[in-house]
């Protein structure tokens, strides 16, 4: 099965966008975002934008698993924490992440979007392709 992902023009370059609904119980959150897929990110990360569009308040964020950890993210350094089980609905599939980075405090730097990263691509058991000569990019899934 095919995931049809967008390309578009951000940040001075072609990137492969997907929009996702992104789900969770403690601390509750519900929204779409348009997400980056970034092979490069070793991590899935909320970008802030999406964190406050969202209303996620500080509580609930000091209530995310783990101690804050400094992650450096294209040019920016981040603090984040670990939302340990949300759930990204795309098309007709739903997926259960157990790590994404939720961004506490933005140390210096732009802060970056929502990007999705090879994490995403492991637990789902993507394939994906993008090919910016053409504007296409897809995910393909084994079932």
């Amino acid at each position: 099965m095919r995931i049809p992902v967008r390309v578009e023009f951000f940040a001075g370059g072609l990137r492969p966008v997907i929009s996702v609904c992104i789900k969770s119980q403690e601390p509750k959150i519900f929204g779409i975002v348009s997400a980056i897929i970034d092979t490069g990110s070793p991590t899935t990360i909320l970008g802030w934008g999406d964190i406050q569009r969202m209303r996620l308040s500080q509580v609930q964020i000091r209530k995310l698993e783990g101690a804050e950890k400094e992650i450096n993210l294209g040019g920016a350094q981040i603090k984040t924490r670990v939302l340990p089980e949300a759930e990204l609905i795309f098309g007709e599939r739903n997926l259960k992440i157990s790590s994404i980075q939720v961004p506490t405090k933005l140390v210096k730097g732009t802060p970056p979007p929502t990007i999705l990263g090879v994490d995403f691509l492991l637990q789902g058991k993507f394939n994906f392709f993008f090919n910016p000569n053409k504007k296409e990019s897809y995910l393909e899934t084994g079932d």
